[in-house]
Protein backbone atom coordinates (compact mmCIF):
# COMPACT_ATOMS: atom_id res chain seq x y z
CA UNK A 1 0.00 0.00 0.00
CA UNK A 2 1.15 3.63 -0.51
CA UNK A 3 2.82 5.16 1.96
CA UNK A 4 1.55 9.19 3.18
CA UNK A 5 2.72 11.39 5.79
CA UNK A 6 -0.16 12.77 7.66
CA UNK A 7 1.55 16.29 7.74
CA UNK A 8 1.17 16.42 3.94
CA UNK A 9 -1.96 16.26 4.05
CA UNK A 10 -2.58 18.65 6.75
CA UNK A 11 -0.65 21.39 5.00
CA UNK A 12 -3.09 21.24 2.06
CA UNK A 13 -6.09 21.37 4.69
CA UNK A 14 -3.77 24.62 5.69
CA UNK A 15 -1.52 22.35 8.76
CA UNK A 16 -2.29 19.06 10.13
CA UNK A 17 -0.65 19.00 13.31
CA UNK A 18 -0.54 15.23 13.49
CA UNK A 19 2.40 12.23 13.54
CA UNK A 20 2.88 10.77 10.72
CA UNK A 21 1.45 7.80 9.52
CA UNK A 22 1.13 5.01 7.03
CA UNK A 23 -1.25 3.17 4.66
CA UNK A 24 -2.91 5.33 1.71
CA UNK A 25 -6.64 6.46 2.59
CA UNK A 26 -7.85 5.14 -0.48
CA UNK A 27 -6.35 1.86 0.44
CA UNK A 28 -8.54 1.77 3.53
CA UNK A 29 -11.30 2.43 2.42
CA UNK A 30 -10.97 -0.62 0.20
CA UNK A 31 -10.87 -2.72 2.56
CA UNK A 32 -14.27 -1.05 4.80
CA UNK A 33 -17.07 -1.41 2.35
CA UNK A 34 -20.52 -0.67 3.11
CA UNK A 35 -21.51 0.13 6.90
CA UNK A 36 -17.79 -0.55 8.13
CA UNK A 37 -16.53 2.70 6.15
CA UNK A 38 -18.98 4.86 7.94
CA UNK A 39 -18.18 3.37 11.20
CA UNK A 40 -14.34 3.18 10.29
CA UNK A 41 -14.35 6.52 9.08
CA UNK A 42 -16.77 8.36 11.03
CA UNK A 43 -15.06 9.67 13.88
CA UNK A 44 -12.41 11.18 11.97
CA UNK A 45 -14.66 12.86 9.63
CA UNK A 46 -16.94 14.32 12.29
CA UNK A 47 -13.62 15.33 14.38
CA UNK A 48 -12.60 17.30 10.93
CA UNK A 49 -16.41 18.68 10.84
CA UNK A 50 -16.32 20.30 14.49
CA UNK A 51 -12.93 21.65 13.77
CA UNK A 52 -14.47 23.53 10.59
CA UNK A 53 -16.99 24.92 12.47
CA UNK A 54 -14.59 26.17 15.06
CA UNK A 55 -12.52 29.95 15.55
CA UNK A 56 -14.80 32.09 13.64
CA UNK A 57 -13.76 35.21 15.92
CA UNK A 58 -12.27 36.32 18.92
CA UNK A 59 -14.57 39.34 19.98
CA UNK A 60 -18.12 40.47 19.40
CA UNK A 61 -16.79 44.34 18.78
CA UNK A 62 -16.59 43.95 14.78
CA UNK A 63 -13.78 45.76 12.84
CA UNK A 64 -14.85 49.35 11.51
CA UNK A 65 -15.09 50.10 8.02
CA UNK A 66 -12.08 48.56 6.22
CA UNK A 67 -10.82 47.71 9.64
CA UNK A 68 -9.20 44.10 9.05
CA UNK A 69 -8.47 40.85 10.70
CA UNK A 70 -5.79 38.41 8.92
CA UNK A 71 -4.59 34.73 11.01
CA UNK A 72 -4.41 31.11 11.19
CA UNK A 73 -6.99 29.65 13.45
CA UNK A 74 -6.27 26.06 14.79
CA UNK A 75 -8.85 23.68 16.15
CA UNK A 76 -8.46 20.21 17.81
CA UNK A 77 -11.16 17.77 18.12
CA UNK A 78 -10.79 15.83 21.20
CA UNK A 79 -11.19 11.74 20.16
CA UNK A 80 -13.18 9.82 22.93
CA UNK A 81 -12.55 6.10 24.03
CA UNK A 82 -15.93 5.19 22.60
CA UNK A 83 -15.31 6.35 18.90
CA UNK A 84 -11.73 4.46 18.64
CA UNK A 85 -13.22 1.39 17.87
CA UNK A 86 -16.27 -0.47 16.58
CA UNK A 87 -17.31 -3.77 15.53
CA UNK A 88 -16.34 -4.86 11.95
CA UNK A 89 -18.79 -6.39 9.81
CA UNK A 90 -17.63 -9.15 7.22
CA UNK A 91 -19.40 -10.84 4.41
CA UNK A 92 -21.10 -14.02 4.30
CA UNK A 93 -18.80 -15.92 2.17
CA UNK A 94 -14.87 -15.10 1.62
CA UNK A 95 -12.92 -16.44 -0.92
CA UNK A 96 -9.17 -17.73 0.46
CA UNK A 97 -6.97 -19.17 -1.80
CA UNK A 98 -9.16 -19.60 -4.11
CA UNK A 99 -11.09 -21.43 -1.56
CA UNK A 100 -14.72 -20.39 -0.49
CA UNK A 101 -14.82 -19.97 3.57
CA UNK A 102 -18.89 -19.74 5.00
CA UNK A 103 -18.98 -16.90 8.04
CA UNK A 104 -19.86 -18.33 11.19
CA UNK A 105 -18.78 -22.14 9.90
CA UNK A 106 -15.19 -21.47 9.12
CA UNK A 107 -14.73 -17.77 10.83
CA UNK A 108 -16.54 -15.33 12.91
CA UNK A 109 -18.46 -12.61 10.86
CA UNK A 110 -18.76 -9.65 13.51
CA UNK A 111 -15.08 -8.94 14.28
CA UNK A 112 -15.66 -6.76 17.88
CA UNK A 113 -13.15 -3.90 18.81
CA UNK A 114 -11.77 -3.19 15.42
CA UNK A 115 -10.28 0.06 15.45
CA UNK A 116 -11.56 2.67 13.71
CA UNK A 117 -9.75 5.87 11.59
CA UNK A 118 -8.46 7.28 15.07
CA UNK A 119 -7.82 3.62 17.07
CA UNK A 120 -4.87 1.78 17.23
CA UNK A 121 -2.64 1.21 14.48
CA UNK A 122 -2.81 -2.92 15.01
CA UNK A 123 -5.97 -4.18 12.82
CA UNK A 124 -7.68 -7.57 14.53
CA UNK A 125 -6.88 -10.99 12.59
CA UNK A 126 -9.68 -12.84 11.57
CA UNK A 127 -8.64 -16.83 11.72
CA UNK A 128 -10.30 -19.69 10.37
CA UNK A 129 -11.51 -21.25 13.54
CA UNK A 130 -10.35 -24.41 14.95
CA UNK A 131 -13.70 -26.23 14.39
CA UNK A 132 -13.39 -25.52 11.00
CA UNK A 133 -13.92 -28.62 8.48
CA UNK A 134 -11.20 -26.99 6.05
CA UNK A 135 -8.41 -28.75 8.68
CA UNK A 136 -5.66 -27.45 6.33
CA UNK A 137 -6.67 -24.16 6.97
CA UNK A 138 -7.16 -23.87 10.61
CA UNK A 139 -5.60 -21.23 12.43
CA UNK A 140 -4.94 -19.47 9.64
CA UNK A 141 -5.53 -15.39 8.92
CA UNK A 142 -7.51 -14.51 6.34
CA UNK A 143 -8.12 -10.86 6.76
CA UNK A 144 -6.58 -8.35 9.24
CA UNK A 145 -9.38 -5.41 9.48
CA UNK A 146 -7.68 -2.05 8.40
CA UNK A 147 -5.56 -0.40 11.06
CA UNK A 148 -6.29 2.91 12.89
CA UNK A 149 -3.61 5.77 13.23
CA UNK A 150 -3.69 6.13 16.69
CA UNK A 151 -5.00 9.52 17.55
CA UNK A 152 -5.87 11.10 20.46
CA UNK A 153 -6.67 14.31 18.47
CA UNK A 154 -8.34 15.35 15.67
CA UNK A 155 -6.43 18.91 14.64
CA UNK A 156 -6.95 20.95 11.85
CA UNK A 157 -5.83 24.72 10.92
CA UNK A 158 -7.28 27.10 8.38
CA UNK A 159 -6.46 30.77 7.32
CA UNK A 160 -8.97 33.01 7.88
CA UNK A 161 -9.52 37.13 6.89
CA UNK A 162 -12.16 39.08 8.27
CA UNK A 163 -13.29 42.75 6.77
CA UNK A 164 -14.95 45.19 8.18
CA UNK A 165 -17.72 46.86 6.03
CA UNK A 166 -20.58 49.92 6.66
CA UNK A 167 -23.67 49.14 8.74
CA UNK A 168 -22.15 47.08 11.60
CA UNK A 169 -20.99 44.31 9.19
CA UNK A 170 -18.06 42.06 8.41
CA UNK A 171 -16.95 39.39 5.99
CA UNK A 172 -15.15 36.46 6.48
CA UNK A 173 -13.18 34.53 4.53
CA UNK A 174 -11.59 31.11 4.73
CA UNK A 175 -9.32 29.62 1.16
CA UNK A 176 -7.01 27.39 -0.12
CA UNK A 177 -6.44 26.85 -3.56
CA UNK A 178 -6.41 23.18 -4.93
CA UNK A 179 -3.04 21.55 -3.45
CA UNK A 180 -0.95 18.56 -4.01
CA UNK A 181 -0.17 16.54 -0.73
CA UNK A 182 1.88 13.78 -2.30
CA UNK A 183 0.10 10.17 -2.48
CA UNK A 184 -2.37 11.75 -0.23
CA UNK A 185 -3.91 13.45 -3.81
CA UNK A 186 -5.45 16.96 -3.70
CA UNK A 187 -7.55 19.42 -1.57
CA UNK A 188 -8.86 22.35 -2.08
CA UNK A 189 -11.05 24.81 0.58
CA UNK A 190 -13.00 27.41 0.79
CA UNK A 191 -15.51 29.20 3.29
CA UNK A 192 -17.31 32.48 3.77
CA UNK A 193 -19.45 33.91 6.07
CA UNK A 194 -20.93 37.27 7.46
CA UNK A 195 -21.12 38.77 10.80
CA UNK A 196 -23.94 41.91 12.08
CA UNK A 197 -23.05 44.10 14.99
CA UNK A 198 -26.34 43.92 17.48
CA UNK A 199 -25.29 45.89 20.22
CA UNK A 200 -25.09 49.46 17.83
CA UNK A 201 -29.09 48.87 17.96
CA UNK A 202 -28.93 49.26 22.07
CA UNK A 203 -27.61 52.71 23.20
CA UNK A 204 -25.24 52.23 26.22
CA UNK A 205 -25.65 48.72 26.51
CA UNK A 206 -22.48 47.36 28.65
CA UNK A 207 -20.99 43.87 26.54
CA UNK A 208 -20.14 43.52 22.75
CA UNK A 209 -22.93 41.53 21.12
CA UNK A 210 -22.82 39.93 17.42
CA UNK A 211 -24.24 37.06 15.56
CA UNK A 212 -22.99 35.04 12.49
CA UNK A 213 -23.16 32.99 9.54
CA UNK A 214 -20.44 30.36 8.12
CA UNK A 215 -20.67 28.62 5.37
CA UNK A 216 -17.51 26.21 3.82
CA UNK A 217 -16.43 23.63 1.27
CA UNK A 218 -13.81 20.87 1.52
CA UNK A 219 -12.86 18.87 -1.24
CA UNK A 220 -10.51 16.03 -1.65
CA UNK A 221 -9.75 14.27 -5.12
CA UNK A 222 -7.22 11.98 -6.00
CA UNK A 223 -4.12 11.93 -7.83
CA UNK A 224 -5.99 11.88 -11.03
CA UNK A 225 -8.67 14.66 -10.06
CA UNK A 226 -11.15 11.79 -9.40
CA UNK A 227 -13.17 12.98 -6.20
CA UNK A 228 -12.70 10.64 -3.18
CA UNK A 229 -14.73 12.66 -0.67
CA UNK A 230 -16.05 16.26 -0.07
CA UNK A 231 -17.51 18.14 2.97
CA UNK A 232 -19.72 20.57 3.35
CA UNK A 233 -19.70 22.91 7.19
CA UNK A 234 -22.61 25.53 7.98
CA UNK A 235 -22.72 27.59 11.53
CA UNK A 236 -24.81 30.29 12.59
CA UNK A 237 -24.78 31.84 16.13
CA UNK A 238 -24.74 34.75 18.77
CA UNK A 239 -21.63 36.16 20.62
CA UNK A 240 -21.37 38.43 23.21
CA UNK A 241 -17.70 40.01 24.74
CA UNK A 242 -16.05 42.20 27.15
CA UNK A 243 -13.18 44.16 26.66
CA UNK A 244 -10.71 44.94 29.62
CA UNK A 245 -7.73 46.79 28.80
CA UNK A 246 -5.43 43.93 26.72
CA UNK A 247 -8.39 41.39 27.59
CA UNK A 248 -11.21 40.61 26.02
CA UNK A 249 -13.30 37.49 27.44
CA UNK A 250 -15.57 36.04 24.95
CA UNK A 251 -18.20 33.37 24.63
CA UNK A 252 -21.33 32.27 22.68
CA UNK A 253 -23.72 29.87 21.31
CA UNK A 254 -23.70 28.08 17.81
CA UNK A 255 -26.35 25.77 15.74
CA UNK A 256 -24.24 24.12 13.05
CA UNK A 257 -23.86 21.27 10.78
CA UNK A 258 -21.57 19.20 8.90
CA UNK A 259 -21.59 16.32 6.13
CA UNK A 260 -18.98 14.39 4.26
CA UNK A 261 -19.57 12.71 0.81
CA UNK A 262 -17.50 9.62 0.39
CA UNK A 263 -17.69 8.73 -3.16
CA UNK A 264 -18.59 5.23 -4.69
CA UNK A 265 -15.21 3.21 -4.83
CA UNK A 266 -13.97 -0.67 -5.51
CA UNK A 267 -13.05 -2.62 -2.55
CA UNK A 268 -12.55 -6.24 -1.83
CA UNK A 269 -11.96 -8.16 1.57
CA UNK A 270 -8.95 -9.99 0.62
CA UNK A 271 -5.56 -9.72 -0.91
CA UNK A 272 -6.40 -12.60 -2.86
CA UNK A 273 -4.80 -12.11 -6.24
CA UNK A 274 -7.91 -13.87 -8.08
CA UNK A 275 -10.74 -12.04 -6.39
CA UNK A 276 -11.82 -9.48 -8.03
CA UNK A 277 -12.81 -5.98 -6.50
CA UNK A 278 -16.67 -4.73 -6.55
CA UNK A 279 -17.89 -1.63 -6.46
CA UNK A 280 -19.39 -0.16 -3.31
CA UNK A 281 -21.74 2.48 -3.45
CA UNK A 282 -21.16 6.04 -1.95
CA UNK A 283 -22.28 7.17 1.32
CA UNK A 284 -22.51 9.98 3.98
CA UNK A 285 -21.48 10.79 7.09
CA UNK A 286 -23.03 13.45 9.36
CA UNK A 287 -20.77 15.34 11.93
CA UNK A 288 -22.04 14.59 15.81
CA UNK A 289 -21.96 18.36 16.39
CA UNK A 290 -25.21 20.29 16.50
CA UNK A 291 -25.03 22.88 18.71
CA UNK A 292 -22.28 24.27 21.17
CA UNK A 293 -21.92 26.78 23.90
CA UNK A 294 -17.82 27.79 24.08
CA UNK A 295 -16.23 30.79 25.91
CA UNK A 296 -12.62 32.07 25.48
CA UNK A 297 -10.47 34.89 25.83
CA UNK A 298 -8.40 36.69 23.55
CA UNK A 299 -5.13 39.05 24.51
CA UNK A 300 -4.53 42.20 21.89
CA UNK A 301 -0.48 43.70 21.60
CA UNK A 302 -0.71 46.72 19.67
CA UNK A 303 -2.08 44.90 16.58
CA UNK A 304 -0.89 41.28 17.53
CA UNK A 305 -3.89 39.52 18.68
CA UNK A 306 -3.78 36.04 20.41
CA UNK A 307 -6.91 33.46 21.99
CA UNK A 308 -8.30 30.39 22.75
CA UNK A 309 -11.64 29.08 23.24
CA UNK A 310 -13.21 25.82 24.22
CA UNK A 311 -16.19 24.27 23.06
CA UNK A 312 -18.90 22.12 24.95
CA UNK A 313 -20.48 19.82 23.00
CA UNK A 314 -20.57 16.03 21.49
CA UNK A 315 -17.22 16.60 19.47
CA UNK A 316 -15.29 18.68 22.36
CA UNK A 317 -12.69 21.34 20.62
CA UNK A 318 -10.61 23.31 22.01
CA UNK A 319 -9.62 26.03 19.53
CA UNK A 320 -6.84 28.49 19.24
CA UNK A 321 -5.55 31.79 17.26
CA UNK A 322 -2.83 34.21 15.99
CA UNK A 323 -3.09 37.21 13.98
CA UNK A 324 -2.77 40.50 13.31
CA UNK A 325 -5.42 43.25 13.87
CA UNK A 326 -6.19 46.95 12.65
CA UNK A 327 -9.61 48.35 13.69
Amino acid sequence: MKKINILALGVALAIFVAPAFGQDLGSQLAKVAGKNAESYLSPFLSGLGADLNSGFYHSADLHGTLGFDVGIKFGVTLVKDADKTFDFELPATISFNSINLTAGQDYDQVVTGSPTAVGGTGGIPVKVKSTSPLVALRGQTIFTTPPGFDLSIVPLAVPQVSVGLPFGLEVIGRFIPTIKAGDAGKVSFVGFGLRHDIDQYIPLFPVDIAVHFMTQKLTFNDNSDKKIMSASATAFGVEVSKSLVLLTVYGGFQIESSKWEVEPFKYKYTDDPLVPKVDSPGFSIDGKNKSRFHAGVRLLLLFINVHADYSFAPNPVATAGVGITFR
